[in-house]
């Protein structure tokens, strides 16, 4: 357990990539990633809802963190996304492996790619799905850097914890990726300051994690949520 980001970045192995910009992470865990999973229908179920609130009409859907669009492949086989414009913010070998596959399959006119904050466009949606314990910023900054406020945030697999927040290390295929657990008091406070409220919440018990090496830190906390801005009414 480490008290920040660099800590953990520094006790990584020597040999270990740290992060998801290299291409050969992009194959690591993608045909699990591509499948709809046990913790997805919270958000199958919400984005179902807002689309047919819509009743047709377009909707925009900014995928942060969304890897080579593989929620998009997981959820078309179960929802109508043909008015949805899906654009997935990543890092660059992503971004540079997702377009390749969504021109190789015919899907570039609805699913876009960015690696950059002055790329992303105004969404009505914003999902995150795993992301925020990789994120390198805190999230209310990402949410303000947006070009407009979402009115819906669907978060998902967010770690937390009761205690103060910590960074561990995660090993996945070539990667220790440092991961963080968020004080859960002080996330939902920060929800709450950029104008959102909690519609929904759920836990994935499977995906609660113990420190190894810390056993008196206890065990964190997989949660999702459904955020609506409280500016907006309820979506009915």
């Amino acid at each position: 357990a480490y008290p920040d980001r660099q800590s953990a970045v520094r006790a990584a192995p020597g040999w270990a990539l740290t992060d998801y910009d290299h291409e050969v992470v992009v194959p690591v865990a993608l045909d699990k990633m591509s499948r709809v999973i046990d913790w997805d229908y919270p958000i199958l179920f919400w984005l179902e809802r807002e689309l047919r609130a819509r009743n047709g009409a377009p909707l925009r859907l900014l995928d942060a963190g969304g890897h080579v669009g593989t929620k998009f492949r997981a959820f078309r086989d179960l929802l109508d996304l043909s008015r949805v414009q899906w654009q997935v913010y990543e890092l660059p070998a992503m971004v540079k492996a997702g377009r390749e596959m969504a021109v190789s399959e015919g899907l570039e006119e609805q699913l876009s790619f960015c690696d950059c904050l002055e790329e992303i466009e105004e969404a009505d949606i914003l999902l995150c799905s795993g992301l925020l314990q990789y994120l390198d910023m805190p999230f209310p900054d990402f949410v303000k850097s947006l070009p407009a406020r979402p009115r819906v945030i669907l978060l998902n697999k967010v770690a937390l914890r009761e205690g103060p927040s910590v960074y561990t290390l995660q090993r996945g295929g070539p990667t220790y990726l440092p991961y963080h657990i968020r004080n859960k008091a002080r996330f939902l406070d920060d929800l709450e300051a950029l104008g959102y409220q909690v519609v929904d919440s759920w836990r994935i018990q499977y995906l609660a994690h113990q420190v190894a090496s810390h056993p008196e830190l206890g065990w964190s906390e997989s949660r999702g949520y459904m955020l609506q801005d409280r500016n907006m009414a309820r979506v009915s």
